[in-house]
């Protein structure tokens, strides 16, 4: 009789382990999965009191407290999140954006304000006409700063989307994708702040000196 229950249990123990490494095995493959480019899931948001105080000290003294601005850090590397849209003091927009591919590869470390560089340019700007181009929606930008950024409109600098800047891409590259000196975020990311901050309202860019929070 001992013998009888000593091997119903080792059979049942045998069972187990074996059902264990099945469903075991089954959950590390879904995680395979889901980690190839095609199953990478949508980014988790950030969630913090205040997003006002993920933007660095200099550029919180850009925002006004009533208005819309748009602030973009290029200290920051590209695959963190670096432009904002704060409206009457709240952040709507907390995004990536590219950088112009001969301004670097994940640092923006290189800008001018001349045709055909493929750099972006920093300073302060103001938002222009919106218009349908070959890239989708698009908002066109009036740097106003002499010798700085005030080739922008003619360089043909703008806002618009692209999918180089997504999540996804990101996960697969280690970085986002570089653009001709436009400023490009995702799709939906560029529609709404192209619907939040069309027609003159102000953007500031900062590149260069160190980041303080």
């Amino acid at each position: 009789m001992f013998r009888l229950i000593l091997l119903c249990s080792l059979t049942l123990l045998t069972a187990s382990i074996q059902w264990h490494t099945y469903h075991g095995d089954a959950s590390w493959k879904h995680v395979f999965i889901r980690m190839r480019p095609e199953f990478i899931p949508a980014e988790v948001k950030e969630v913090t009191k205040d997003p006002l105080f993920s933007i660095p000290l200099d550029l919180q003294g850009k925002v006004p407290e009533v208005g819309t601005v748009i602030l973009v850090d290029f200290r920051i590397p590209s695959n963190h999140k670096r432009l904002w849209v704060v409206r009457n003091n709240k952040v709507l927009v907390h995004s990536r954006v590219a950088h112009g591919k001969n301004s670097g590869e994940t640092v923006t470390e290189n800008f001018s304000n001349e045709p055909e560089t493929n750099m972006s340019c920093m300073g302060e700007f103001k938002t222009g006409k919106i218009y349908q181009g070959e890239k989708g929606l698009a908002m066109r930008l009036h740097g106003l700063e002499v010798g700085v950024n005030d080739n922008a409109y003619d360089r043909g600098i703008v806002f618009h989307g692209g999918t180089y800047v997504s999540y996804s891409f990101l996960m697969q590259h280690g970085r986002i994708g570089r653009s001709h000196g436009c400023f490009v975020t995702e799709p939906r990311v560029n529609a709404r702040i192209i619907r939040l901050c069309r027609y003159g309202a102000a953007l500031f860019v900062s590149g260069h000196q160190p980041v303080k929070f």
